[in-house]
């Protein structure tokens, strides 16, 4: 505005035509109010003709710009921007611009309040989009823990649905997996109950009968009763073996503690052999063993019991005039193999044979005493030293135990 004025011939003329309009063009187009003055801070222009010939030197941005400065200021909620007017590097004017705040901070408070207004929508819209979300995430959780808190009071069967692909669902998943455990353990626990109740009935059920029979009158024949006699002690000693091999397979079931050590595997096979011979000479059975030293890491008496078990049942279902063969191999991990030539077990049978009182040949069975429990026992001393058990066999051919152990204890 005041290079205009000197270009319209401000010095002298202070009612130029030229001036005023410029001053009034500007004037609309910025909304804002202009006053030139002359040297003396006098107002002789007034984009709105009202303050002409009024002082306003008073202003320190007046006095700025006739000191030849621009400045700026606010008073009263109106901004003032000054410029001084200049002819020949002499100050012979100012030119004073003022702007109404008033706008600015209507428009301003207008702002803010559309703001507020947006951000408590946004509020609200966050918020019932968390209480949706919440409700998606927290509703899965709750059925687990619903499932859980069943399951606490004794109801086993509990599944949860599964949804999506997150960590809810991995949770979900978990638990399910987990829930089939404890129902797999559970059925188990219980066929165990059951199953060893059966066992320990047969027995109790045998002395039974024979005892009331004694009492019936039997005692008074003495071959009779010392026929009697003789069954109660046999079915004593049977009812002891089961209540021994119970006691066993629970001692492994909570046994974390084993004492471990280096121990020779082919002399732990001499002892089994030596152990066995006067059982197996009973029935003309020869046990030949072949082996060399392999040492091992592990429970040594646990490993005895497992090699006992197989070669005890090799004797006892082989053929009279039979022979069964153990031998040794030390290769990527210790080898046990025990291969006899007696009934062998049918294929559809071999899956089953390190079940709990699970029996082949029932009848033969109870003739030799056995309890069911013998190789599930194996089974357990096996795994629990993170080795493996392999059954070939075929009937009226024999079988063939291969039972493979790692060097060093892993359990």
């Amino acid at each position: 505005m005041a290079d205009k004025a000197v270009e319209g011939g401000f010095g002298g003329d202070y009612n130029s035509y030229f001036i005023k309009n410029v001053a009034s063009s500007i004037s609309s187009q910025a909304k804002a109010r202009i006053f030139i003055t002359d040297s003396n801070g006098k107002i002789v222009i007034d984009s709105e003709d009202k303050l002409n010939n009024t002082r306003i030197d008073n202003l320190y941005e007046v006095q700025d710009a006739l000191k030849g400065n621009t400045s700026w200021g606010s008073h009263n909620n109106i901004l003032y921007v000054s410029n001084p007017i200049k002819l020949g590097g002499r100050v012979i004017g100012s030119v004073l611009m003022s702007y109404s705040l008033e706008e600015i901070y209507k428009t301003i408070f207008s702002v803010h309040k559309t703001l507020g207004i947006i951000s408590f929508l946004l509020l609200i819209i966050v918020m019932v989009f968390s209480y949706i979300m919440t409700g998606i995430i927290i509703e899965p959780i709750k059925n687990v823990i619903n499932a859980i808190e069943s399951m606490a009071e004794g109801n086993l069967d509990q599944r949860v649905e599964v949804k999506g692909n997150d960590e809810i669902a991995r949770l979900s998943i978990a638990f399910n997996n987990m829930n089939e455990k404890i129902n797999l353990m559970d059925r188990e626990r219980r066929q165990f109950v059951a199953d060893a109740s059966h066992e320990l009935k047969s027995p109790l059920a045998s002395i039974k009968v024979l005892v009331q029979s004694l009492l019936a009158g039997g005692i008074n024949d003495k071959n009779i009763s010392m026929e009697f006699l003789d069954n109660i002690d046999k079915e004593i000693d049977r009812l002891s073996n089961i209540v021994g091999n119970l006691l066993e397979l629970t001692k492994l079931d909570g046994s974390y503690g084993l004492k471990i050590e280096v121990f020779d595997l082919n002399d732990l096979c001499k002892d089994v052999i030596k152990k066995i011979n006067p059982i197996a000479s009973t029935r003309n059975v020869t046990i030949r063993y072949e082996g060399k030293s392999i040492l091992i890491e592990g429970n040594r008496d646990n490993i005895f019991r497992a090699i006992y078990n197989i070669v005890e049942n090799s004797v006892k279902y082989s053929n009279p005039n039979s022979y069964v063969d153990v031998w040794t191999h030390k290769g990527s991990k210790a080898k046990i193999y025990i291969k006899d030539t007696g009934i062998g077990i049918p294929e559809e049978d071999i899956p089953r044979i390190f079940e709990r009182f699970y029996r082949v040949d029932k009848t033969r069975d109870r003739k030799t005493g056995g309890s069911g429990l013998g190789l599930s026992i194996t089974n357990e001393i096996i795994k629990r030293h993170k080795g493996e058990i392999h059954v070939k066999s075929k009937v009226g051919e024999g079988s063939l135990f291969i039972i493979t152990l790692p060097y060093k204890f892993e359990g």
